[in-house]
């Protein structure tokens, strides 16, 4: 019998607005995102890709665009009945004990909090006792995130310089 590993894909922002703008990396992601499943990410996550539409969309004079691409946002993150394509993970940051986790991340790999945030939900979230070939992946294209996930024994790939890693395959 042959056993199939379904692996949960973190997107960080970098990645996730790769669907929605046309950058080096965004094919590749858009391929792989339309033909597989299993994408989470946290919510400051999805919210920082909102914010980064508008500053590239919304005040570019793009407004369409970017209305058209909030509205995708969402359905991929909410989904018609709360359940889209793309999980949002809470990470109550407004806790202390996590915020110090998170804060502590962040320093340690000079990354910004929401990037400290998907490291701190891929290893202490939902998914982390998944191991093996089931093991979370994160998806990224901030080459400092991508070394700090690696240091942190955290399989990723980087969307935006590398093919999709033959490993990544559910």
């Amino acid at each position: 019998m042959n056993r199939i590993a379904v692996k949960v894909k973190f997107l960080d922002t970098s990645a996730l607005i790769k669907l929605f703008l046309d950058e080096q990396g965004s094919d590749r992601l858009k391929d792989y995102y339309n033909n597989h499943v299993s994408f989470c990410c946290t919510e400051m996550t999805f919210y920082e890709a909102m914010n980064v539409l508008k500053s590239r969309l919304f005040k570019s004079n793009k407004k369409n665009q970017y209305f058209e691409s909030i509205k995708k946002l969402k359905i991929m993150g909410w989904g018609v009945t709360k359940r889209g394509k793309l999980e949002i993970e809470k990470i109550h940051i407004t806790e202390h004990s996590i915020f110090k986790e998170v804060y502590y991340i962040a320093m340690k790999y000079d990354i910004d909090l929401a990037d400290a945030i998907q490291l701190y939900a891929i290893s202490n979230g939902r998914y982390w006792r998944l191991t093996g070939e089931s093991k979370t992946v994160l998806i990224t294209a901030d080459e400092g995130l991508e070394r700090a996930a690696q240091d942190n024994n955290i399989r990723v790939w980087n969307c935006r310089k590398d093919n999709k890693p033959d490993w990544l395959d559910d």
